[in-house]
């Protein structure tokens, strides 16, 4: 995902200070305040949270006994009514009960721990149902990251590139990676060749699905201006000429084939600095649902058997040629407390520009979905008959209703319980989608917080009636749909859930622009959407997602009632006070 259009360099500055880019994500410098606008409308009210009765209250099994509680606080469970707890108790890695102060005291065990909250909220551990793990970290150790404040514009760009080829042998490739420039959206290889001529090199818009790469890029990979875009991306063409732009990954990948591979070495290390990043922030469970190489499928279960991971994670192996089906039967299904495979991903559009719709829109092309409709219903009922879920990355209404069209399909062809296929993104979709989403049991996995950033760029790419059709959360919701949001980092540098649930409830541009005012969450359902749907998007609701009896003792300690806080005040909070997986401490303290 990412913004499409060019902007001002007042924009832009407000565009950096709301992503937060002086953080985690550039490891130096101050991060600027992100201060979402209020909304354009009031949200509807607050769903009630329901006070906790003490019929919530595990009856423990003989002998069963706390050892942590948790005191004098604000549980909120989410579970079925939203009740609001006084106090919790956790076993091993469960929770034992939730109830009232008194009553979680009188389940501790002689050498219990219990902790006076002193009135801090508690909530479950955030679920992302839509993030790419590994290359968040990656964005340091194989990238070079070109970002603002250093880089805004052209010249910017040019500089820092200079800088960063500066002791590289000629032919020396280098890959990174850009988020905004000032002038325009998308640099050219006219804007990279000038400080680049001995070194191959390509820059990748951090959305993922178009990047520049420079001419002696092109020339190493046997690119020309007689090269044909392949099915599903575009190398783009004026006058004749290459521009160096790249549009899906199939066309990226004609070229980053010839780049030097991503080591697991560095795999493992990106994996390791993420957890410490997402831990701070509360999420506990993660879907990575973009991975290409069984080997990294491979490294996360083994990492987890080590002992080096501490949060959940559930993997998806992504299809992006046709020759990928060879992978399908590499990866042997698992499922360990700390890593899970899970299933297959798909992506049948591109971003805004190359989003697959059924009338134009202003992008680049707007007829193209990435995979051959006939080819990818087939390959999606040979999947579905593995017994696994299927995600597919749709952008445009016609990839959305495609996509359904392939899961209706194949889920006549052969009937099983409950398959849970999913949409990820569902940025365009038609009133029609929904109800086939709702009788399908199709979730729909989304990122509200994209509207703060790229709402603009949207607006000029969609036209108004597509625009009117933009992530409509309370239209699902009314319908019964399934809703899990998370935030698609690194897409964007807005990774943390707070920011999330803030724009979740506001759905305005960083203009103050309302997009789709009426389509608003409130805090509770936005949370809910953020735990308890994150782990029903994967079959785990039953163990992840609410604070109840018998389930993982995953949570977040706040350090503030995130229900009364400002909407700005929330959606710059990226660290919590605890974070607990298993019942065990993973970020902060207690």
């Amino acid at each position: 995902m990412s913004e499409d259009r060019p902007i001002t360099r007042r924009d832009f500055l407000r565009l950096a200070g709301a992503a937060g880019l002086g953080g985690a994500m550039l490891a130096c410098g101050r991060t600027p305040a992100l201060t979402p606008a209020p909304p354009a409308a009031t949200p509807r009210a607050m769903a009630t949270l329901a006070p906790v009765s003490e019929a919530t209250v595990a009856a423990p099994s003989s002998g069963a006994a706390a050892d942590t509680v948790l005191i004098n606080g604000r549980v909120l469970t989410v579970d079925a009514a939203n009740s609001v707890a006084e106090a919790l108790a956790i076993q091993g890695d469960k929770i034992l009960g939730a109830g009232s102060s008194e009553a979680m005291r009188a389940l501790a065990g002689a050498s219990a721990r219990v902790v006076d909250l002193r009135g801090r909220t508690v909530t479950p551990g955030f679920i992302d149902p839509h993030i790419h793990f590994r290359v968040w970290g990656l964005q340091n150790l194989y990238y070079v990251p070109f970002l603002p404040p250093e880089v805004k514009d052209i010249a910017g760009l040019q500089r820092a590139l200079a800088a960063a080829l500066e002791g590289k042998k000629p032919g020396e490739w280098l890959m990174g990676f850009y988020l905004a420039l000032a002038e325009q959206t998308i640099p050219t290889r006219e804007d990279l060749d000038p400080v680049s001529r001995n070194n191959p090199v390509f820059i990748m818009h951090s959305g993922g699905h178009w990047g520049t790469a420079n001419s002696a890029a092109m020339k190493l990979a046997g690119i020309t201006a007689a090269t044909p875009s392949p099915e599903g991306g575009i190398i783009e063409k004026k006058n004749g000429e290459l521009t160096g732009v790249f549009y899906n990954h199939r066309a990226m990948d004609l070229l980053r084939r010839f780049a030097p591979p991503i080591t697991i070495d560095q795999v493992r290390q990106a994996i390791l600095d993420t957890q410490k990043v997402f831990a701070a922030c509360g999420v506990t469970s993660l879907h990575d649902n973009n991975i290409r190489e069984v080997e990294h499928i491979q490294l996360y279960r083994d990492m987890a058997r080590q002992g080096e991971l501490h949060l959940r994670s559930n993997l998806y192996l992504t299809l992006e040629w046709p020759s990928d089906l060879e992978r399908v039967d590499q990866v042997q299904p698992f499922d360990d407390s700390l890593a899970r495979f899970a299933g297959y991903k798909f992506l049948i559009d591109g971003q805004g520009p190359t989003a697959y719709c059924h009338e134009p829109h202003n992008g680049v092309e707007w007829r193209m979905p990435t995979w051959d409709p006939k080819m990818f219903k087939d390959t999606i009922l040979s999947l579905h008959d593995r017994g696994l879920q299927i995600c597919v990355h749709c952008i445009g209404d016609a990839a959305a209703d495609l996509t359904l069209e392939a899961y209706e399909a194949a889920m006549n062809a052969n009937p099983r319980r409950d398959p849970r296929h999913r949409i990820e993104h569902a940025v365009v979709t038609t009133p029609q989608a929904t109800q086939k989403m709702k009788d399908l049991g199709v979730i729909v996995s989304t990122q509200p917080a994209f509207i703060y950033l790229f709402g603009e760029g949207w607006k000029r790419n969609f036209t108004p009636a597509q625009m009117r059709r933009i992530v409509v959360t309370r239209e699902w919701l009314d319908a019964g749909v399934h809703v899990a949001i998370g935030s698609d980092a690194p897409s964007t540098p807005l990774y943390y859930p707070q920011a999330t649930i803030a724009g979740a409830m506001t759905r305005v541009t960083y203009k103050n622009t309302p997009i789709g005012a009426d389509q608003v969450f409130d805090f509770t359902q936005a949370l809910r959407a953020h735990t308890y749907e994150g782990a029903f998007a994967a079959h785990q609701e039953q163990q992840l997602g609410s604070l109840e009896p018998g389930k993982l003792a995953d949570l977040v300690v706040w350090p503030t009632d995130p229900t009364r806080m400002k909407m700005g005040d929330l959606a710059q909070l990226q660290t919590v006070d605890a974070t607990l997986v298993g019942g065990k401490v993973v970020h902060g303290a207690l």
